[in-house]
């Protein structure tokens, strides 16, 4: 291996310890928030961590009580779809940074080679197999013998 290759391996080995150590930070500081939305007449209060584990359903005041169990069901479905949703953008927001991290590493290593632009033309081929066409191979590796 030459040395100005091994010195880019290096670099690019450094950059992905810093990145790894930044996903962690980010995946602890995520497991300690919570999202909490109330009621739109501040009956119920629902607090959730970002895994979607609900955490805490509080019950304000006595007004829950007078609530019609459907109304009182209806409130707690849409406050916990409300946190979840909230929840989602959050961690979306939190990990959008390291998204295409992959893409820069390949690209730093093989850009302005023939492997790279190949793997560009062969991209251009099948643009499919982006995020959804990831999503949908994952799904053709299982083991299809449990029923």
């Amino acid at each position: 291996m030459s040395p100005g290759f091994q010195d880019q391996v290096d670099q690019m080995m450094g950059r992905l310890a810093e990145h790894r150590d930044r996903l962690r930070e980010t995946q602890e500081r995520l497991a300690q928030e919570t999202v909490k939305v109330t009621s739109k007449n501040r009956a119920v209060t629902v607090v959730m961590g970002t895994r979607s584990d609900v955490r805490e359903i509080k019950f304000h005041g006595e007004q829950y009580r007078t609530m019609a169990p459907a109304e009182l069901g209806r409130t707690l479905v849409q406050l916990l779809e409300q946190a979840r949703a909230e929840v989602h953008s959050k961690v979306h927001s939190a990990v959008a940074p390291f998204t295409g991290f992959g893409d820069e590493i390949r690209e730093s290593m093989l850009g302005g080679t023939e492997q790279f632009k190949a793997m560009q033309d062969a991209r251009k081929m099948w643009p499919q197999q982006g995020a959804a066409g990831a999503a949908r191979r994952g799904g053709d590796d299982e083991d299809e013998t449990d029923g």
